[in-house]
């Protein structure tokens, strides 16, 4: 799970794997080369002996012709007996010697311009690595500092709307709170995904009823669609039970039906509507939207990080790209499943989750 979560350990790991084979594989492959080697150089030697007794055998018959035929023997004419020259096999040692060596010098420089990349990689993860952490860190200070005036800003304008009669007042009040909304959702997007990929977040299964998390979410999402005419529908039955962490479910529908009321926003849509059924050892439940919908070969790479549909997207939505991936990565940790589907751009489109059923313990 924690590979999961930070891929540059996952990187890291994978070099240290492929470090330690490359070695085990260099250094096999020198001893097997210098094996070889000593192999070629004891059959040749043996080869020279059995040519040193067959030339014993041989030479009352063809003594002139034994010493150009078989210049690695020492012929002895007068005792008629043949033995391998000294030097012949000092040279056959110096040959397989030499190829050692040769092997030795090959693998070993293999070896050295691997561990230098790998080095100078690792080093260059470990930078990126520490240079992510303080953007995290960062992120989350000024994530931090901007909820404290953001939710002082939030009472004032509540405050402000309750105490007006006038009309005009009430409107730029209530314009004022929804966008002070968004900033905060915003906001709590960024401090939920640094809480992710730190690791920090603590999971507390409990069973909730599916309808009443959709139904509060949908609450707060209400005034914006309102405003935008966008009309929420839920299809739910109020015997279906989920058993989730409570503010991860929550998390994961107020992006859901965010990011819907967002695509009809820019695609003149007009609804959004959640439902939710049972499976075989599932619960499903569904966002769908009639909004600007996406190519379905992106089917997949919405969830990422900071992606953006098009240029065209980012001209007509607002957001930073997180709402969908923090979508993926808490319904991963529970053990669920999320899939998106959408006919195309200007289609709509609409977001699976399957929820594991679970007994309590």
């Amino acid at each position: 799970m924690i590979l999961k979560r930070d891929p540059t350990k996952a990187l890291q790991l994978g070099f240290l794997t492929l470090l330690i084979f490359s070695t085990i594989l260099i250094a096999f492959w020198i001893m097997d080369l210098a094996k070889m080697a000593n192999d070629d150089r004891d059959r040749i030697v043996a080869l020279y002996e059995a040519d040193a007794l067959a030339v014993t055998t041989m030479l009352a018959e063809e003594a002139e012709r034994l010493p150009d035929l078989m210049p690695h023997l020492e012929i002895d004419s007068i005792n008629n007996t043949a033995s391998v020259k000294i030097e012949a096999v000092q040279t056959l040692h110096d040959r397989a010697s030499s190829k050692i060596n040769r092997y030795t010098w090959e693998g070993g420089f293999f070896l050295l311009v691997l561990l230098g990349g790998m080095t100078v990689l690792t080093r260059t993860i470990r930078h990126d690595t520490e240079l992510r952490k303080r953007q995290q860190n960062f992120l989350a200070a000024v994530s931090h500092e901007f909820k404290s005036p953001l939710a002082s800003m939030r009472l004032s304008a509540e405050t402000l709307v309750m105490r007006t009669d006038d009309a005009d007042t009430r409107r730029l009040g209530q314009r004022m709170l929804v966008d002070g909304e968004r900033l905060l959702r915003m906001v709590d997007n960024l401090l939920d995904t640094t809480r992710i990929e730190d690791g920090k977040l603590k999971l507390i299964s409990e069973p909730i009823s599916l309808l009443e998390a959709v139904q509060a979410s949908a609450a707060e999402s209400h005034e914006r669609a309102l405003i935008s005419g966008i009309n929420i529908r839920i299809q739910i039955a109020d015997d279906l039970r989920i058993v989730a962490d409570r503010t991860t479910l929550e998390t994961v529908l107020r992006n859901l039906m965010d990011n819907a009321i967002k695509a009809c926003t820019a695609g003149n849509g007009t609804y959004v509507e959640v439902s939710g059924k049972r499976l075989e050892g599932f619960i499903q439940f569904s966002v769908q939207d009639d909004g600007l919908g996406f190519p379905p070969e992106d089917a997949a790479m919405i969830f990422e990080k900071f992606y953006r549909l098009g240029d065209e997207l980012r001209r007509s939505t607002s957001g930073t790209g997180l709402g969908l991936y923090i979508v993926r990565q808490l319904v991963a940790l529970s053990g669920a499943q999320i899939k998106a589907e959408s006919k195309g751009p200007g289609k709509g489109a609409t977001i699976n989750v399957i929820w594991p059923i679970a007994e309590m313990t």
